[in-house]
């Protein structure tokens, strides 16, 4: 359930969520957590737009671990879809 509502990009995601995932992602969580949180971090990571989330979450979030999350995300991007953004 909370990974099918980090997954849906057509809202805002949930900051509170995703703090969590990446705090599990970063050891409180036990393996199994771990691993589900690598999971979901990635699909979010591989989802092409997941980028037009980055400020919110930049702007929401006081956890250092998920601004970085977020600031990889944008920083793929940059790297690999740059061209394949909209130019507004």
């Amino acid at each position: 359930m909370a990974a099918e509502k980090l997954r849906d990009l057509s809202q805002p995601i949930d900051v509170a969520l995703l703090d969590a995932t990446v705090a599990a992602f970063y050891g409180t969580g036990s393996k199994e957590e771990r691993t589900a949180a690598d999971q979901i971090l990635r699909d979010l990571q591989n989802n092409p737009d997941m980028w037009l989330q980055v400020m919110h979450i930049l702007q929401n979030t006081k956890n250092l671990n998920t601004k970085f999350f977020a600031l990889q995300v944008l920083e793929r991007v940059i790297k690999y879809r740059w061209n394949a953004l909209p130019m507004e």
